[in-house]
């Protein structure tokens, strides 16, 4: 932490890496290393680590995996007990699973993790009667629609990235205009609703980029590329930023 004045705090596939510009990012960072990186992704551990490795990304202030539902401390990576029993506290995969194995029109497609089950969905219909049985069950989580796939995951209803992220700035005892957040995705969205600036990638959703609030800037440009146009626009206007979230 010893230098850190700003974070990026970044979803990691369609922002940080696929679209190129990966290396002109990763010296940036490495060039400015009062720049800390805070990683949050749908990714596990293990695979998060590797890709970051990879791409030769800065080791991270922490790691939020699984849409936030674990979240993992400094270049160790110590697992967060204490917020993963929050998460267990209401989630029951059991009960999802029985709750789902009737509905027409939906096939169980395996578990990538703890904190994820996935189901192929036959169509609208099925995924709204998926949605429904959820609810009619009482059961305490988030569902994830995957149109391309026509996949629909389940996860816990606190595994969010936005509220990781604000669990690891209070831990770190940092503020909220030292945050940078960048993201692509529907669950990217409650990183990029307004409480912290940041930028969302040309290769962004459409639905997001029509409900965005004015401190999220929409790059021209697609992934890092576009994770580094935010950044410097961000990094010009510290005084600005600050006058801006005061009080």
């Amino acid at each position: 932490m010893a230098g850190i004045k700003w974070v990026l705090a970044s979803d990691i596939d369609g922002t940080l890496v696929g679209h190129g510009g990966e290396g002109e990012l990763a010296q940036f960072l490495a060039d400015h290393g009062e720049i800390g990186v805070v990683y949050l992704t749908g990714r596990t551990r293990a695979n998060a680590t590797s890709l970051i490795q990879s791409y030769g990304f800065p080791e991270p202030l922490a790691l939020a995996t699984d849409i936030g539902a674990d979240v993992f401390w400094g270049p160790d990576l110590q697992a967060d007990e204490a917020w993963a029993f929050q998460q267990r506290r209401e989630w029951a995969p059991r009960r999802i699973m029985r709750a789902l194995e009737t509905v027409d029109g939906v096939s169980y497609q395996g578990r990538s993790s703890h904190w994820r089950i996935a189901y192929g969905v036959r169509d609208y219909p099925a995924l709204s009667a998926a949605r429904t049985r959820l609810v009619q069950e009482g059961l305490a989580c988030r569902t994830l629609w995957d149109e391309e796939e026509s996949r629909l995951d389940v996860v816990p209803r606190g595994a969010l990235k936005g509220r990781a992220l604000k669990h690891i700035l209070a831990r770190l005892n940092l503020r909220t205009q030292q945050c940078f957040v960048a993201g692509d995705a529907e669950n990217d969205g409650d990183l990029l609703q307004g409480r912290w600036r940041g930028v969302l990638v040309a290769n962004g959703s459409i639905d997001l980029k029509e409900h965005l609030p004015a401190v999220i800037w929409r790059s021209p440009f697609e992934g890092a590329y576009g994770v580094l146009d935010g950044l410097r626009q961000f990094l010009e206007e510290p005084i600005m930023m600050e006058r801006e979230y005061v009080g």
